[in-house]
């Protein structure tokens, strides 16, 4: 199956751009698609989806693959970008009518007044790490050093900063932040370009394999309470801009109908069998390579979509401490799960 995928790799729009997201200008509409099947054809509603490519969007990707978008009568093209706030942004610039990415730039946009709706949420905890050189075991010896955090304004970011400080630094002050793509920092580290890097828990194995010490491991149960607040934390995420929810319930329903039941089957399938699956999503990478990640961020997963009470309070305090918000948001204000909760028992 050919797979309409656009790349975007810079990690900074253009000043257009940029201006016409923070003015809230947005005219992503759904527009038609015909397709053709043998003698017969049928109109398919066609949307783009803006996302970074990552593992954590994994039931999205096999909702594509295994066809249940077009069985709800939609098209779908996704934009790859470099990061999430990049992605984020495209979708409020009007390229794109849906968005994948963690919930800190979704919570910060909305407090600088830019709505959007959650719609569904693609894991269950979140799985963040940070890994050090060989020669670094303590946060406190980063003081002077670099370090990879993703983008800033990104959940990776934000996480990192919160980490380092943490442990008595000051990040505005006592660390540089090198940038580079994700799949980088694991050769920086190893090359001494870096000193620590943030870590996807999928490529937990990657970063021991070149000897890197664990900072912070976002798998260990007491590191996630100490840090997020709660095991709870659905940050993965799915969000359209309001008007989008708005004016176009019955395509955002149809969305999250394919969206729950890729989730379904990702959390009931083997790891051999998601991998096989997912590899026309993620060039480069071994069927190996991917039943590997899989195994690492499996028990993320959500099998139903849904953003619980505990988990919102867990994410809008982590956002609150990280200075990505300055108020509370309120979870019926920026959350609508009632697309998911009607997707529950769609067939």
């Amino acid at each position: 199956m050919k797979k309409n995928i656009k790349k975007f790799t810079n990690l900074v729009l253009s000043a257009a751009l940029v201006m016409s997201i923070f003015t809230g200008c947005s005219s992503n509409t759904a527009t038609p698609a015909e397709t053709t099947e043998g003698s017969e054809s049928k109109e398919l509603t066609k949307v783009v989806v803006s996302e970074f490519r990552g593992m954590n969007y994994a039931a999205v990707h096999i909702a594509d693959a295994m066809g249940y978008f077009e069985e709800q009568g939609l098209d779908v093209e996704f934009a790859v970008y470099g990061d999430g706030p990049v992605a984020f942004q495209g979708m409020h610039a009007g390229d794109s009518q849906f968005c994948m990415l963690s919930i800190e730039p979704v919570f910060r946009a909305f407090d600088e007044g830019l709505e959007s709706k959650v719609v569904a949420a693609l894991d269950t905890t979140r799985l963040y790490g940070f890994a050090g050189s060989k020669d670094i075991t303590e946060i406190s010896q980063l003081k002077g050093k670099t370090v990879f955090a993703g983008a800033p304004g990104s959940a990776p970011y934000s996480f990192i900063w919160s980490i380092l400080e943490e442990g008595g630094l000051n990040p505005a002050e006592d660390v540089t932040f090198a940038q580079m793509q994700y799949g980088a920092s694991i050769t920086a580290l190893e090359q001494g370009t870096i000193d620590a890097s943030y870590m996807d828990h999928y490529n937990r194995n990657k970063f021991s394999a070149i000897g890197a010490n664990f900072l912070v491991d976002g798998a260990d149960m007491e590191t996630k309470k100490r840090v997020f607040g709660s095991e709870k934390f659905e940050g993965s995420i799915i969000t359209a801009t309001k008007k989008f929810v708005d004016e176009n319930p019955e395509t955002v329903q149809k969305f999250v109908n394919a969206t729950v039941k890729g989730a379904k089957w990702l959390t009931s399938h083997s790891d051999e069998e998601v991998a096989e699956v997912l590899m026309p999503y993620h060039d480069g990478s071994t069927k190996e390579d991917l039943i590997e990640r899989i195994s690492l961020i499996k028990i993320a997963y959500s099998p139903d979509c849904k953003i619980s009470a505990e988990g919102y309070e867990a994410m809008e305090n982590f956002s609150l401490k990280t200075g990505v918000l300055k108020n509370k948001v309120g979870f019926d204000n920026i959350i609508d799960m009632s697309f998911v909760e009607k997707a529950q028992d769609v067939k």
